[in-house]
């Protein structure tokens, strides 16, 4: 049986993703220079070589993460849907998202910061929401595990 927190979560993913899809759409709609506070990859482009990592390599690690965290929040999505059956997977996807969206967050507001401020606090807030998003779906998983059955997994 399925608790209201998670069906809350539902909302909050859905949530998400239209938040997703206003940050990205008019990117792809408009020509620039409308919308240039929302155009991460014309940034990137102009970032400094970080870590040793040029432009062209840049920008294949920024679709790799793209990939990466689509997956996480994919996984969180069906963990919750299909709940009990995917609880196990949507937990750990929820522990490497917890992980992946703190390093995010540290790269928006203390590297890329550097870069263009705006861009940089848009998406750094954006990524925030998505961490939170994540712990609380981490913890509503737990706190269902807990009642479900003694330990972890």
């Amino acid at each position: 049986m399925k608790s209201k927190k998670l069906e809350s979560l539902k909302l909050l993913y859905l949530l998400i993703f239209v938040l997703g899809i206003i940050l990205v759409a008019p990117t792809h709609l408009f020509s620039p220079p409308y919308f240039m506070p929302l155009r991460f990859p014309h940034y990137l482009e102009m970032m400094p070589a970080f870590l040793g990592v040029s432009w062209p390599m840049s920008f294949e690690i920024y679709h790799y993460i793209l990939y990466v965290l689509t997956s996480i929040l994919s996984l969180n999505v069906l963990g919750i849907v299909f709940y009990p059956k995917l609880k196990k997977l949507a937990i750990f996807s929820s522990m490497i998202g917890t992980f992946l969206f703190s390093l995010i967050i540290l790269f928006f507001f203390f590297i890329f910061l550097n870069v263009n401020v705006s861009t940089s606090i848009v998406y750094g807030i954006y990524f925030v929401i998505l961490l939170i998003v994540d712990l609380l779906t981490l913890k509503a998983l737990i706190k269902e595990r807990k009642g479900a059955s003694r330990g972890w997994f």
